[in-house]
């Protein structure tokens, strides 16, 4: 085994290790001031009215609410 083979092995090894490290403190988080509403606008089409979508989202763990549809009365 080559020294390059060696450092990308051992590399692999540390980011495995800290992947795991972060997906144990990220599945703790309480989302505790790190929330942030969101919102996506659909501007309707010739067949589909508009709407607009609304969810909160954690900033640190990316977990997100359920999300609110509210349906528009005009056409795109």
């Amino acid at each position: 085994m080559s020294t390059l083979e060696q450092k990308v092995n051992a590399k692999r090894k540390l980011i495995a290790k800290h992947q795991k490290e972060l997906k144990e403190l990220l599945a703790t988080c309480t989302h505790e001031g790190h929330v942030v509403q969101k919102s996506h606008y659909f501007s309707g089409s010739y067949y589909d009215k508009a709407y607009t979508d609304h969810w909160n989202e954690c900033t640190l763990c990316g977990a997100r609410s359920e999300t609110t549809t509210v349906d528009h009365s005009w056409y795109g």
